[in-house]
C-alpha cells in the first residue's frame, strides 16, 4: 500500500474537484498527476497558507485512492465527466467550479498548443487563459480519478498521532511517501470512522462572490488562484 501526502495552499472545489461522478484531480499538481498510478493513495493536508494550521498540526482535507488514470484529452470527451465542464453562467456554484477545462484540438493532443482552455473561474486571466496555469496543467498530462474518497474540505480532520502519516513541512511535488505499515493504519482509521464522500463544502467556498472573480492573480480579500 502506497500513500503520498502533500500540503494544500488552496481548496476551492477545483483541485481536487469532489463533485459529480467522483473526486478528480485534473489540474494543478502536474508531477503528482503524471507520476501516480492506479491503486495508490493521495492525502491532501492543510497548511499555513490555506487556513493557518502550523507545521506539525496539519489536518486532512481529503483522501483518495486512484482508481483510474485518464489522459486529459480523453477526460474531456468522457460522458462520465461532462458535468465537470464548467458553466460560468450557472447559478449553481458546483457547475461553475468544474475542472474539465481542456478541450483537445488535435488527435493525440499532448502539448499546451494542442488544447483550448475553456473559460473558468480559476485558471483564467480576465479575457484569456492564464498561460502559466495552462502550461503547468498540461505538463501533468493525466487526470487522477478516485474510486474511493473522503473529502472534508472546510472541516478538515485532525489525525491522532498514532495514525498520522508523513506530512511534508513544505511543498512536495510528488508527495511524501509514508511507510507501508503506517499508511495502512492511517487508511484503516479513516475507513473505520468516516463515511466515503463529501463531508463539508470546500474551505474557500465563497459562493458567487468568489466565482465571479476569475483571475490569474490574487485579488484583495480572495484566495490566490495559483496552484
Amino acid at each position: 500500500m502506497e500513500l503520498f501526502s502533500y500540503k494544500m495552499t488552496h481548496d476551492t472545489g477545483f483541485a481536487p474537484n469532489p463533485f459529480g461522478h467522483t473526486l478528480t484531480l485534473a489540474t494543478c499538481k502536474p508531477y503528482m498527476r503524471k507520476s501516480k498510478e492506479k491503486g495508490q493513495w493521495i492525502a491532501g493536508f492543510t497548511s499555513v497558507e490555506l487556513n493557518n494550521d502550523p507545521v506539525g498540526e496539519e489536518r486532512l482535507v481529503y483522501l483518495m485512492r486512484v482508481g483510474e488514470k485518464l489522459h486529459m484529452r480523453g477526460y474531456f470527451a468522457d460522458s462520465r465527466f461532462q458535468n465537470k465542464i464548467p458553466n460560468v453562467n450557472s447559478v449553481n456554484p458546483i457547475e461553475r467550479v468544474g475542472d474539465n477545462i481542456y478541450r483537445p484540438l488535435v488527435p493525440g493532443a499532448t502539448a499546451p498548443s494542442h488544447f483550448e482552455q475553456l473559460i473558468n473561474p480559476h485558471h483564467w486571466a480576465s479575457d484569456r487563459p492564464c498561460q502559466q496555469h495552462l502550461a503547468d496543467d498540461i505538463l501533468g498530462q493525466y487526470v487522477l480519478i478516485a474510486d474511493l474518497f473522503y473529502y472534508f474540505g472546510s472541516c478538515p480532520l485532525s489525525i491522532p498521532a498514532e495514525y498520522r502519516p508523513r506530512v511534508p513541512q513544505g511543498p512536495a511535488k510528488e508527495g511524501y511517501l509514508t511507510p507501508a505499515a503506517l499508511a495502512a493504519r492511517f487508511i484503516r482509521f479513516i475507513q473505520e470512522n468516516h463515511k466515503q464522500g463529501i463531508h463539508c463544502d470546500p474551505t474557500d467556498w465563497l459562493g458567487e462572490q468568489f466565482l465571479k472573480e476569475p483571475s490569474c492573480a490574487k485579488k484583495p480579500g480572495l484566495p490566490s488562484t495559483k496552484c
